[in-house]
């Protein structure tokens, strides 16, 4: 029995941030101006983004947040993102893609069944999306063109 299985990708937030910002200060700011640019580029990609929290604000569940086109989670309290994509992982790591640049947490990752993938190889997945070409327009007849057309057919028609 065939069924849909749709890649889930987990991406190391900071991992990735760090990877591709030069200037990161101010460190909110510039991190909500990325994951604003993510979400706009992931298209319909299955994408959570997973932040390490901040220890004074982090609860005991993780926090999420739904944008348009990608999931955003700080790690629960007391736990570190690494930690918390492995325990994600532990759970579900079927259909499921690690983006990140750190060796080890790749390793972890691949060992619980996870597929895994380089910041740079998933930065260039994004931009060969980018590029396919849109659908051609379906090419239609005017209606003057047609008219035009059946004039010509009933006059070859007339013709020894």
């Amino acid at each position: 029995m065939l069924y849909n299985m749709i890649m889930r990708y987990l991406i190391d937030g900071y991992n990735f941030f760090f990877k591709l910002e030069e200037d990161i200060l101010p460190l909110e700011k510039k991190r909500d101006e990325f994951v604003s640019f993510l979400d706009e580029e992931a298209g319909n990609l299955n994408i959570l983004l997973i932040f390490d929290s901040h220890r004074k604000n982090a609860g005991s569940f993780a926090s999420k947040r739904k944008l348009k086109n990608i999931e955003v989670s700080f790690s629960p309290k007391n736990f570190s993102a690494d930690e918390y994509i492995l325990e994600l992982l532990e759970w579900d790591a079927k259909n499921t893609t690690l983006v990140t640049s750190d060796r080890e947490l790749a390793k972890k990752a691949s060992y619980l069944g996870a597929k895994t993938q380089s910041i740079d190889s998933f930065v260039r997945l994004i931009l060969k999306r980018e590029k396919k070409p849109k659908e051609k327009p379906e090419m239609r007849e005017t209606e003057a063109n047609i008219k035009r057309l059946l004039k010509e057919f009933e006059r070859g028609t007339d013709e020894p």
